[in-house]
């Protein structure tokens, strides 16, 4: 299959030298043509160092390229999802006619829409046709063709059947479920405690204090995540405990690096800059912190977190502040 790949970031680029090896014609687009080209001469995979990139893969700054593609998949940050959405709209490109995949992960913060919603809100005649790929899958790993299993997600089965076998081969598992919804808010909750995960770190906590997070972090997931119509079971599995538990633990995981620099005393803005990557999981938390008072939902870990990123608040007096709630039970 011809399949174009948006967004040329580690994951996005790893992606496409995936479906490159397993076959198909790839497209990949980078936003900006001077990185573009630097992109097309080096033919290194960005930040993660080591891998090379197919010479069978065309990189492009131009978004036409979608026309000579029969799949689309959105790798570019959630928070330029809409704005690469509309940008395809204006040049007349009927997305309605492609198989979509998104592999991005997000809740947008003026909308609190997920990515699949967006895509839908502006091509309306994509809706129930799109399919999710999510797990843990870090790109460094997948590059390395390390073993990796992750979930196609979809209203419309035989999509996520379809998607599957675009990307499955002896190193990259693809299994597949209906929940689109549970698949994407547990790809875009887990970086909130992730960012958790590192404070834990940066702080020089332990292994007892890590494990809390997570199962409480899950708890929170699921509550916000079922209340917004995901399915519990869909939580328990790739998209949900297993994305992440690697996100926290992983020294990989950007967003826990970012949540370990804040405990240590860099501001947001540093932290992000010296990160250098975008850790989604900083505007997740604004959305998911918007949620929770929306929905009246309890989200602890969520408030605390947010109080760190965006109201400097000390990240031992969070947890401290954590420790000492009310008693209940579990």
């Amino acid at each position: 299959m011809k399949i174009s790949v948006l967004g040329a970031g580690s994951w996005g680029t790893t992606l496409a030298c995936l479906l490159a090896n397993n076959g198909h014609k790839v497209y990949l687009w980078e936003i900006n043509k001077e990185a573009a080209e630097k992109l097309d001469k080096e033919r290194i995979i960005p930040f993660i160092g080591g891998a090379t990139i197919p010479e069978s893969v065309v990189i492009s700054s131009d978004l036409n390229i979608i026309n000579e593609t029969e799949a689309v998949l959105f790798v570019v940050p959630s928070h330029f999802l809409r704005s690469t959405v509309m940008s395809i709209k204006k040049l007349n490109i009927d997305l309605g006619k492609k198989l979509i995949i998104s592999a991005t992960k997000g809740i947008e913060n003026e909308t609190l829409l997920r990515v699949s919603q967006i895509i839908e809100e502006i091509y309306p005649d994509t809706k129930d046709k799109i399919v999710a790929l999510s797990g843990p899958s870090h790109a460094e790993e997948v590059s390395k063709q390390i073993p990796t299993a992750v979930t196609s997600a979809s209203k419309n089965e035989s999509l996520a059947v379809k998607v599957r076998d675009l990307f499955m081969n002896d190193y990259f598992r693809v299994y597949t479920q209906d929940d689109i919804v549970g698949v994407e808010l547990g790809a875009s909750l887990k970086n909130v405690f992730a960012v958790a995960g590192g404070i834990i770190d940066g702080l020089h906590f332990g292994d007892n204090t890590k494990a809390a997070i997570i199962s409480r972090g899950l708890i929170e997931l699921i509550n916000l995540g079922v209340a917004l119509g995901g399915k519990e079971k869909t939580f328990y599995g790739l998209s949900g405990v297993g994305d992440l538990m690697v996100t926290c633990f992983s020294k990989h995981s950007r967003n826990r690096n970012l949540g370990e620099m804040l405990a240590k005393g860099k501001t947001l803005e540093q932290a992000e800059q010296e990160l250098k990557m975008v850790a989604e999981g900083v505007k997740t938390c604004m959305s998911a912190y918007q949620l929770g008072k929306k929905l009246n939902i309890d989200l602890p870990i969520i408030n605390q977190v947010y109080e760190v990123l965006f109201n400097n608040k000390d990240a031992k007096k969070a947890v401290y502040d954590l420790m000492t709630r009310s008693p209940k039970a579990e």
